[in-house]
């Protein structure tokens, strides 16, 4: 007996192949779907074929809307209030940015379009980058990539989409192994460090996009008020394992032994940001160059822990604005501060850095003048 949920009875209901008598990929996704059913989502899905799916989405989510793509202009007969459709060829890349502009950011997209691997892939690479973070794409039919339907699927792509997934797959498992600044594709680059979780089932593949990480929990509070009125500072730092952190406070700590700060960028409000350069110090003593506002210094993916930072300012920021620099490094009891270009290096030679804080104030005097 076929286990049967939900999703997958509209499935049945509306007779798309995506349902448990043949793909059963309904069954798959109801684990995913379920915790946003009620949620005023916007799902895409490439290939409209009959509008069986469409139906099921529709009614599946009743306050979501739903948009089919499809290059055959007959499937417009399917449009009803919350189901739009458009016409376009998923080979060709200004069609899909365009897409993705008029009706991203999505929650979820379903790839089910033509089935050649350069469309599977191309449609990934462009699309992807309209899923919301948390959201999913899906892409669907990938044994069109393997065995005797390979040779009617391939079309003039190199590999197939499957094998770019893989490589995908590579960086999301081998997170602190591999250098992800040499990869030379971009879309690999970008999201390889950006992807939750990337889960294969038969026939399909489900890519989740991270959520952004802000303050978790193993994040603790500044080491030093900035007052009153503190001059916002965002602070990008890359932590050992657990990866890129976020505090819009300019204070970032791992409270966790074995995660240590390996890179990290800083972000000022427009007036400061011209003239903030800072740098950081390497695991085996040497210094990055020094890196302008919204840079990274540092690593990523070499497990290599910093043992210190300096940040300074040039210009009318150094006249209107004072930067002081906190560190606290791993075997060290006291904090080390250091201020204006000073480095910020640990007192127990090669400590690695396991906090750090950047306070950016405006001088007294431009107060007094405003």
């Amino acid at each position: 007996m076929v286990w049967s949920c939900e999703l997958d009875d509209l499935g049945l209901k509306f007779g798309t192949d995506k349902a448990s008598n043949y793909h059963d990929y309904l069954n798959f996704y109801q684990r995913y779907f379920a915790p946003i059913r009620r949620d005023r989502i916007r799902l895409l899905e490439i290939g409209v074929f009959g509008g069986a799916s469409l139906a099921v989405w529709e009614e599946y989510f009743p306050n979501g809307t739903i948009i089919g793509a499809d290059i055959d202009p007959s499937t417009v007969r399917f449009a009803r209030s919350r189901v739009m459709i458009e016409i376009l060829d998923q080979s060709n890349l200004e069609h899909l940015v365009r897409l993705g502009v008029k009706h991203g950011p999505f929650d979820v997209i379903i790839e089910d379009g033509s089935h050649f691997w350069e469309h599977q892939t191309t449609s990934f690479k462009t699309l992807f980058p309209f899923v919301k973070d948390g959201g999913i794409y899906i892409v669907e039919d990938l044994q069109t990539n393997f065995g005797a339907m390979a040779a009617g699927y391939r079309g003039v792509a190199s590999i197939s989409c499957v094998e770019y997934l893989k490589r995908l797959v590579d960086l999301r498992v081998a997170h602190e192994q591999i250098d992800i600044s040499a990869v030379e594709d971009a879309f690999l680059r970008t999201y390889g460090r950006a992807v939750h979780a990337i889960t294969f089932y038969r026939h399909a593949c489900l890519i989740e996009k991270s959520l952004p990480r802000a303050a978790e929990p193993l994040l603790a509070e500044p080491y030093v008020a900035v007052g009153e009125d503190p001059v916002p500072l965002l602070l990008l730092a890359h932590i050992g394992v657990s990866g890129d952190q976020v505090s819009r406070q300019g204070c970032i700590r791992s409270a966790i032994a074995d995660r240590r700060i390996q890179g990290f960028s800083l972000h000022a409000p427009p007036a400061a940001a011209a003239g903030i350069l800072y740098r950081a110090r390497l695991a085996d003593g040497g210094w990055t160059d020094w890196v302008r506002n919204g840079e990274f210094a540092g690593t990523r993916g070499k497990n290599a822990d910093l043992t210190g930072f300096a940040v300074r300012l040039d210009g009318a920021s150094r006249e209107n604005f004072a930067v002081d620099m906190i560190g606290e490094f791993a075997g060290a009891a006291e904090l080390v501060e250091a201020h204006q270009g000073e480095d910020c290096v640990s007192f127990t030679a090669g400590g690695a850095l396991s906090g750090m804080q950047v306070i950016l104030r405006e001088k007294e005097a431009k107060k007094l003048c405003r």
